[in-house]
This record gives C-alpha cells, sequence and structure tokens, in this order.
C-alpha cells in the first residue's frame, strides 16, 4: 500500500491526538507506523491504520512516555549545535563590535553596566517557552535541550565569569562579555534552527 501526503497527514494527527507533541520524536514513530501501515494488504487504509495503532498499543505507551528524556539525551550534543554554529562567530564577533562601540568613557562603568546582559537577554525566551510547552503540539526536544544547556552555561558565567570580566584588561573583558552574550543570543536562533530541521524531515516523509 502506497500512502498518499493526505494519508500521511492523517496518521501524524493522529499520533499528536495520541500526545507525540514533540515533533522530532513524533517524526520517528510516524516513520515507523508508516511503515507497518503500508505492509498490511487487502485492507483500507483507514483499517490498516486502526489496525497498526490497535497493535503498536503498548510501543506507542512507552515511546509517548520517552519524549521528556530526549531533551535531556540532546544536552551534550547541543554543545556542538552551539559553539561550533557559524552563526554563534557572527554572534560573537557583532556582540564585540557593540560593546567596543558604546559612548563609554570609561571602561569599568560599561562592564559594570552591562555585565548582567548575557544572563538578561534570555528572560523573554523563558516566558516564550512556558506559553509554547502548553500551547504547542510540534515542540521540538532540542530547543528545551538549548534553554537547559545554555543557562547551565550562563550560571557558569554568573558565578565565575562576571568576576573575570571585571578583572580583565579591556580586550579580554569585551571577548568574554561578548562571547557569552552570544550563547544567549543562541537560544533565540536555536528555536528557529530545529523548527527548520524538523519541518524538513516531516516534509522528507510526505514525498517518500
Amino acid at each position: 500500500m502506497k500512502l498518499t501526503k493526505e494519508q500521511i497527514q492523517q496518521v501524524d494527527q493522529k499520533l499528536t491526538d495520541f500526545g507525540f507533541t514533540f515533533i522530532d520524536h513524533r517524526i520517528e514513530v510516524l516513520d515507523h507506523i508508516l511503515c507497518l501501515i503500508e505492509e498490511k494488504e487487502n485492507v483500507s487504509f483507514l483499517q490498516a491504520a486502526d489496525l497498526v495503532f490497535e497493535e503498536q498499543k503498548d510501543y506507542l505507551k512507552t515511546q509517548k512516555l520517552t519524549q521528556w528524556t530526549n531533551v535531556i539525551s540532546q544536552r551534550v550534543s547541543l554543545l556542538k549545535d552551539i559553539f561550533l554554529n557559524p552563526v554563534f562567530i557572527f554572534l560573537w564577533i557583532l556582540s564585540y563590535f557593540i560593546y567596543d562601540n558604546l559612548p563609554y568613557s570609561n571602561h569599568n562603568l560599561l562592564l559594570e553596566d552591562l555585565d548582567v546582559i548575557p544572563m538578561a537577554i534570555p528572560i523573554l525566551s523563558f516566558v516564550f517557552l512556558g506559553l509554547y510547552t502548553f500551547v504547542s503540539k510540534n515542540k521540538v526536544a532540542g530547543t528545551y535541550g538549548a534553554l537547559f544547556t545554555i543557562s547551565f552555561i550562563l550560571m557558569f558565567y554568573l558565578y565565575f565569569g562576571i568576576h573575570w570580566v571585571r578583572k580583565m584588561e579591556q580586550f579580554p573583558s569585551l571577548l568574554l562579555l561578548s562571547g557569552f552574550t552570544a550563547v544567549s543570543l543562541m537560544l533565540y536562533y536555536l528555536i528557529v534552527y530545529y523548527k527548520i530541521k524538523n519541518d524538513r524531515k516531516f516534509k522528507m516523509l510526505l514525498n517518500k
């Protein structure tokens, strides 16, 4: 049985209704379920879908429960997405340029006023992700992994980095301050990045 785009979307909606609200995890389960439906012979699409969902009931329940564990499992790999991403390098350079050209006559005054910027930038993202958690049916585990990873990095900056920044000369202190600012800004970029990445995976399933 060769499934149409509309039928694939129906199965995807069925999984969403079942509770698979993380799109990256749902895509993996969707691919598995679609293969099983296509193997059914001499029955209609709706009958095949119902049969597969009934046969895979235990599998679906197990996979549903593991959605949040994917958030934790991705935290280490996310460091690569942050620090090896060209966007991070661009944001770092841009942040340094902005800090270096602000109209401060005294470098120490700039640090006193702006060394909390890396901690302040993500505040809005916490609000957004709180709403996103309850509203979105296409959440991405990587988004939460990015939130936790970046939060950990910024807590390190809060307890140790600010002290280092204030003790350094102008170039290294601005380099460090702009680096952590770029980390903060990556939180906003990665949300979009993971969304686009998983939308592409879903389109590949539709066109397979």
